[in-house]
């Protein structure tokens, strides 16, 4: 679809709702942004929220310096294993405290004694960088990402308001605006190389939680300048 839509010069837009939902504490990256560590957390289902846990974060580290250079590798890990590889510092209990930090739909205490079965999403960058989303079913029932830019850590929640999910009436204006100047709102390579993305995560789910190469997702771009139309209060 990306290949056709892009031969025939056809605009084309896809993706969560979720970059366009509201952010509290707001966070956004200019271009060229230095980021050194970046984890999401959500909860639900592997496939069907994992793709809209892994957009929320390749919404936020497209911005990093040097623009989007690919996914060469991914592993899916569920279960103690989780947490067993947190403890070697595959990732960073620091940051994930971040990206919950200011998420209130959460239950008490520690998310190793509220998730009977967590899964962790480990994402390999071409250019070296490396990205996890945690999905914690029983611990949080929203959405938070976490970065760190020259040493310093902020977070945010993803916010949900619920009935009447006023979050999708911000990606009904995107796709108005398409179509009114015939162009994207915001790039649909995001999504190409999600999609691939989490398909490769299945895979290493299916195969036992292995290492999976992905050197199909050599998908490189840079995100606009210019901002999506997005709330501007929760």
């Amino acid at each position: 679809m990306y290949d056709r839509a892009r031969a025939l010069n056809v605009p084309l837009m896809a993706g969560s709702s979720l970059q366009v939902a509201y952010r509290k504490l707001w966070l956004e990256y200019e271009l060229e942004t230095p980021l050194e560590e970046a984890p999401s957390i959500a909860y639900g289902g592997l496939d069907a929220y994992g793709f809209h846990a892994l957009e929320l974060l390749q919404c936020m580290v497209e911005w990093r310096q040097n623009g989007e250079t690919g996914i060469v590798a991914v592993h899916c890990l569920e279960g103690k294993e989780v947490w067993d590889v947190g403890k070697r510092g595959v990732w960073s209990r620091e940051m994930a405290a971040a990206a919950e930090e200011h998420i209130e739909s959460r239950s008490p205490g520690r998310m190793e004694d509220n998730c009977e079965n967590p899964a962790l999403f480990l994402l390999e960058y071409a250019d070296g960088v490396h990205a996890v989303n945690l999905m914690l079913n029983g611990h949080l029932r929203s959405w938070g990402y976490a970065g760190r830019s020259g040493g310093e850590v902020q977070g945010m929640e993803v916010f949900m308001h619920g009935d009447p999910h006023p979050h999708f009436v911000y990606m009904g204006l995107n796709i108005q605006e398409m179509f009114l100047t015939g162009k994207p709102q915001y790039p649909v390579e995001r999504t190409l190389l999600i999609s691939g993305a989490l398909d490769a995560l299945m895979e290493s789910c299916y195969r036992g939680h292995v290492r999976v190469e992905a050197l199909h997702l050599d998908v490189c771009y840079r995100s606009d300048e210019k901002m999506p139309i997005r709330p501007s209060g929760p």
